[in-house]
């Protein structure tokens, strides 16, 4: 049996199995129950309201990785006018961050804002480093969850440098219906920000944005009424998001 985590903030825990939720993150790799155990028991549970997240680095309370246990954050750079450009959004079993305590700075690789209030799992790197020291197979299984960060970090800047608005707005738009759940003939998404906050996400202007949505409105792609977007041709826009660079 896995033991909850020491928890920072009092309160009942959800109905969550932390283990299951550990191991998860490590996927594919396969961790023995023993090292998720031993994670978990070192591990501290650190809760955040919605808003900005409110830890101030990724070693305070100690030098650690950071889970995401429960709720919704988006992440990305911090614009010139102080806001973040949220750019991915990670839900529970998802890394907020693996390598900030790692840096010479110390600090989040990646500004963030909670959706919801959420709940961190802040697994010390002492213990991971303890982890990777007794059994190899889990530091084959340390080092792929690296791996898997940098490789997100080129195929984002791939995306960004390569790829036309029209392409980035495509993809960006698959990903909020993924993450809303929406499916079938004719899926729609009302926009949750201002399509200035939009545009900066995806590296352009209000303006070239809205003559994207107009271009995929005249191609029969996407329906636009106000912030309400319609998905009239789901196949065409799967293509348009696999198009190859111009």
């Amino acid at each position: 049996m896995l033991r909850p985590v020491r928890a920072v903030a009092p309160g009942p825990w959800p109905d969550v199995s932390d283990g299951a939720l550990l191991r998860s993150a490590f996927a594919p790799a396969v961790v023995p129950e023993s090292v998720l155990q031993r994670l978990l028991e070192a591990a501290r549970l650190v809760r955040c309201g919605a808003g900005p997240l409110t830890v101030a680095s990724p070693r305070r309370p100690e030098p650690s990785w950071w889970l995401l246990r429960s709720g919704r954050i988006g992440l990305g750079p911090r614009s010139a006018e102080g806001a973040v450009t949220e750019q991915r959004w990670i839900g529970p079993g998802e890394w907020l961050d693996v390598a900030g305590a790692l840096s010479g700075h110390g600090g989040w690789l990646e500004h963030a804002v909670c959706h919801t209030p959420v709940e961190l799992l802040a697994v010390p790197l002492s213990a991971l480093y303890e982890a990777c020291a007794t059994d190899p197979g889990f530091a084959q299984a340390f080092a792929g969850v690296l791996a898997q960060r940098v490789r997100s970090l080129n195929d984002t800047l791939q995306e960004l440098a390569g790829a036309d608005v029209p392409v980035r707005f495509a993809r960006w738009l698959l990903r909020q219906l993924a993450a809303q759940g929406e499916d079938g003939p004719a899926p729609q998404l009302v926009l949750g920000e201002r399509k200035q906050a939009i545009a900066r996400q995806l590296r352009t202007t209000s303006e070239t944005l809205s003559r994207t949505l107009s271009r995929l409105s005249r191609d029969g792609i996407l329906e636009v009424k106000g912030y309400a977007l319609t998905v009239r041709d789901p196949a065409a826009l799967r293509a348009l998001a696999r198009s190859a660079p111009q």
